[in-house]
């Protein structure tokens, strides 16, 4: 007789984070019949649906080196028209399939087991998820109203930040909207240099902020210390694909190379033509529109939040709004309590770590109609029953 092999998960499975999409009860979402409809205003729906195919239907085929050349070139050109900055394609600019796969390359090529990386909170968790995938140890750093809900290292103890490796940063910073300027980059590349911290950035939206966004190679010395990271259909209004760029240091930009064609990433060779004449034409009507339909949804949000005497806090350099609820209450049950009376569905704040408590945040991809819908529902008297019918 055969016998059975139990295989046991490995100890990092046990660490890693929940997914944002895991604080989405997604039985309330879907209505029965004698239910209304969920108004979403927690998913993030990039708004251009509009998909890229090739003019050959059938092809199939992978991106050639001189369609990855050109391409390269391509984004060279809009960092130089745009920010003023001078980029060697071939060393300094690395393509891959969304930012994503990027800073999970860049850690499975630059965390060793045991490194410290800094990674913000409240925000995203799977930075976290791809330092503990990587070997390394995540560590947070606070952004709160202590920090006016920017990144402060002032504040980051000097003995932690000379003992880690890397800094994630998230500029401009989901969920709270924040954005760093010039100056404040600057500052932040003198500690890294001072502490010898490598700093990755997260600028996915950097497209959508209502303010310029400056770069790390915008400030002195900024090429040397960091890479940011960019997603082509964010960043130039296209429909949603898997599809990224990264400019850094040549040895970093080598690094994710090596890292990328070890997993393998297939890029279609019919995504590079429509994204070329996207950041030729940048910025698109395209990405104008959602830049528009984005400032509707903020003023409907903004209304919303006052009539729920919520305190919007941050910034305006995201698709999101970062909203305080009263006397900070657990947000886990608090946005279950709208989903279940209100049908309306937001993130409650603890998705985005534990500092998120007491928030929510609201999606701006929703339509300045799902938010007025929701004004409507929040303004109904409530109508409370048992099961038995009676109030």
């Amino acid at each position: 007789m055969i016998k059975k092999i139990v295989l046991d998960k490995a100890d990092r499975i046990y660490h890693f984070p929940f997914d944002v999409e895991e604080f989405f009860p997604r039985r309330a979402i879907s209505s029965g019949e004698s239910k209304e409809p969920v108004i979403d205003l927690g998913h993030f729906r990039w708004p251009n649906k509009e998909i890229i195919e090739s003019s050959e239907k059938v092809s199939t085929s992978a991106a050639s080196p001189d369609d990855l050349s050109n391409l390269k070139a391509s984004i060279a050109d809009w960092l130089e028209n745009e920010y003023h900055i001078e980029v060697e394609p071939k060393k300094e600019i690395y393509v891959g399939a969304g930012i994503h796969r990027i800073i999970f390359d860049f850690c499975l090529a630059f965390i060793e087991y045991g490194d410290i990386v800094l990674c913000p909170e409240p925000g995203i968790p799977f930075y976290r998820r791809f330092v503990i995938a990587a070997g390394g140890v995540p560590v947070s750093y606070s952004i709160s109203s202590k920090t006016d809900y920017k990144p402060s290292f002032s504040r980051l103890p000097e003995n932690l930040g000379k003992s880690a490796k890397v800094l994630i940063l998230n500029s401009p910073h989901n969920p709270t909207g924040t954005m760093l300027d010039d100056h404040e980059l600057a500052d932040l590349v003198r500690t890294a240099a001072k502490q010898n911290l490598f700093i990755i950035n997260d600028a996915a939206f950097c497209s959508i902020a209502e303010a310029k966004h400056p770069l790390l190679r915008n400030v002195p010395g900024g090429r040397k210390v960091g890479l940011e990271v960019f997603s082509f259909p964010f960043a130039f209004g296209l429909g949603y694909i898997p599809f990224g760029f990264a400019v850094g240091p040549p040895e970093v930009i080598n690094g994710l190379e090596i890292a990328g064609k070890t997993i393998g990433a297939y890029i279609p060779k019919c995504w590079i033509n429509p994204v070329i004449e996207a950041i030729k034409t940048y910025p698109s009507d395209g990405l104008k529109e959602i830049r528009k339909n984005i400032g509707l949804s903020r003023q409907k949000a903004e209304l919303l939040i006052e009539k729920m005497n919520w305190k919007s806090v941050g910034g305006k350099s995201t698709p999101f709004v970062w909203a305080e609820i009263p006397e900070r209450k657990g947000s886990s049950a608090y946005a279950a309590a709208i989903l279940r009376r209100r049908r309306v569905l937001t993130l409650p704040g603890v998705a985005m770590g534990e500092t998120g408590e007491g928030f929510l945040r609201l999606s701006l991809t929703a339509t300045e109609k799902e938010y007025a819908e929701a004004m409507v529902r929040f303004s109904r008297k409530l109508q409370l029953r048992s099961k038995t019918g009676g109030e």
